[in-house]
């Protein structure tokens, strides 16, 4: 008779930890991987150092059920020693001397920092074997094969949300109750992996995480916390809040609801998350907060007595939704309990301009939803308004991302974070994929990375010299599907379009403002960029600074001398006859 799986995890458990567990080290990785790691781009501030929310959640549900815990942000550990990538290694030998866990807990939410938590799991085995490891979050979650067979350092997988079932675990572990209690667990059996997929009843999530002697109020200086901490003054420090858990939603390129469950989501009690806010303004000086919320605006009316109950506090405080709201929860009132309530940036989940695209993901919006929204969201221009926008679904034509380019010229948001669409592990997208034969299953790092640290980085010093021959790829056949070299230009392209061409025809003060902090930062995050040190200058000269826009479209005269790559862009394009 096989064994059930319970057993079979149980029997593990108990050869792992013969004298029982009571210590447990909570680890945050490096987000970004090694190889990614850019030193000059850490020191300018530009890579995100957010404080461990979740770890701090299972700290305080470890030290109430009587463990003792203590949480190690080898990420923040990087940025405050100098962005010095190989002192995590270091820290991590140090506090496993002086704290001898029994176990260590070690987070990773996405994909990208894979090759993180198989650095530092693989370096507790080195130092010590006798130190099990267990992965949690959403990568191991969605991933849990890969994790397992490629982590030679990692011994179990919490699936999904954590804190009940890692507590059942370790009552298990030190025979407080039988196996029937254990729950969302993975492992490896003689080469085989055992999954228990059954969840755990979810905890009471009104409580507010237990941060130990973290240093909150300093993580602003290190690095970004959100998508809006460019526009805030050098002063100002930042955190993050939540107020619920999960998503409505179900769109197939997200893993929110796998991760989250189907029960819907659950909404924190308003007056925990505001006490929460008033706390970390009080103890640590926190006065900007980033929600963590992936559908912060889920219930509405809860939503507005929310941002009231913020306001009516008078907590002197703002904040920003940089995960992206639902576009169809945007009413004249949300917004304006909103505005009054502090918030400075708002970015809405569009995707795609094309609606047989989005009835394709499941999005919970469509167009004409996006089209309120953004005539709502136009009445207060003092907030800076985001539209995420992806390409390269499947069977998806350049007609098609032509769509989204037009919608979004129309909505006329302030700024398009852009993507080629990214098969996450455990996402709808990524399971279609693997049963069509277009991807293996074990593939973790096949993303296409933007920005000064990723693939485009990369294409740009790779035809510096002698760049490929190109042209607008918005010509031709419409009907075509484009291949994953033209989804790089057309990105390229659809960037220009929605995000650098309007500036021309801005003239509004407040939004100038906020373009100028938006292309500086770009400025200082990918350096020798014309495009973006060209429409800086254009800013500056709107704004009235002549000798400032002088000097950045001298920048940008000298970037395109140097970058063959650039100039062909600029001449396909007309730019040229900006300067």
């Amino acid at each position: 008779m096989t064994m059930p799986t319970k057993q079979i995890i149980s029997e593990k458990l108990q050869n792992c930890f013969p004298n029982g567990c009571t210590r447990i080290l909570l680890i945050n990785p490096p987000v970004i991987p090694e190889h990614e790691f850019d030193q000059n781009v850490a020191l300018n501030r530009r890579y995100p150092v957010f404080p461990p929310y979740g770890l701090g959640i299972l700290n305080r549900e470890l030290k109430q059920h009587g463990y003792i815990s203590e949480i190690l942000d080898l990420n923040y550990g990087i940025f405050s020693h100098g962005a010095d990538f190989a002192v995590w290694k270091k820290l991590l030998h140090q506090r496993v001397n002086s704290f001898r866990p029994d176990v260590c807990a070690i987070t990773c939410m996405y994909s990208m920092t894979h090759p993180s938590l198989q650095a530092v799991s693989d370096y507790l085995k080195d130092l010590n074997d006798k130190i099990v490891a267990i992965a949690g979050g959403v990568h191991p979650t969605a991933a849990p094969e890969v994790v397992l067979t490629t982590c030679r350092g990692i011994d179990f997988i919490m699936l999904v949300e954590g804190e009940t079932s890692l507590v059942a675990l370790l009552d298990h572990i030190n025979k407080k109750t039988g196996a029937e209690t254990l729950r969302q667990t993975a492992t490896l059996i003689d080469g085989d992996i055992v999954i228990l997929d059954e969840r755990a009843v979810e905890t009471n999530i009104d409580a507010p995480p237990d941060f130990g002697d973290l240093p909150i109020g300093q993580y602003h200086d290190m690095g970004k916390i959100g998508a809006y901490h460019n526009l805030l003054p050098d002063d100002v420090k930042a955190s993050t809040i939540l107020s619920n858990r999960g998503c409505r939603g179900n769109c197939t390129f997200c893993s929110v609801k796998a991760f989250f469950g189907g029960g819907g989501v659950r909404m924190r009690d308003i007056h925990a998350v505001v006490d929460e806010m008033e706390f970390l303004k009080q103890k640590h000086g926190i006065k900007h907060f980033m929600w963590l919320d992936d559908d912060l605006l889920f219930n509405e009316e809860r939503a507005i007595r929310l941002f009231d109950e913020i306001t009516s506090r008078n907590l002197g405080i703002t904040w920003d939704a940089s995960n992206g709201v639902v576009a169809r929860s945007i009413s004249p009132a949300v917004a304006t309990s909103a505005y009054k309530s502090g918030c400075i940036g708002l970015t809405l989940g569009i995707e795609s301009g094309n609606s047989e695209i989005l009835r394709s993901v499941r999005k919970p919006s469509g167009i004409r939803h996006f089209k309120r929204a953004a005539q709502v969201l136009n009445e207060f221009p003092e907030i800076f308004t985001k539209g995420f926008l992806m390409l390269g679904f499947i069977n998806e034509s350049v007609a098609q991302i032509k769509d989204t380019v037009n919608l979004a010229r129309e909505l006329a948001l302030d700024w398009y974070p852009i993507q080629i669409l990214t098969p996450f592990p455990g996402t709808g997208f990524r399971k279609q994929l693997e049963e069509d034969g277009l991807i293996d299953p074990d593939t973790v790092d096949n993303k296409f990375f933007l920005g000064s640290t990723g693939g485009q980085r990369r294409r740009e010093a790779e035809e510096k010299v002698d760049a490929k021959d190109f042209q607008d790829p918005f010509t031709g056949d419409l009907a075509r599907i484009p291949t994953a070299e033209e989804l790089k230009d057309l990105w390229f392209v659809m960037d220009y379009r929605v995000n650098y061409e309007k500036i021309l025809g801005e003239e509004r003060p407040v939004k100038l403002a906020m373009l100028q902090k938006m292309l500086r930062d770009i400025c200082e995050r990918v350096q020798e960029n014309p495009l973006a040190a060209l429409y800086w200058g254009i800013i500056e000269h709107k704004l009235g600074d002549t000798t400032a826009a002088w000097h950045l479209k001298k920048l940008s005269r000298q970037y395109l001398h140097n970058s063959d790559f650039w100039r062909k862009r600029f001449e396909a394009l007309d730019i040229y006859r900006l300067f």
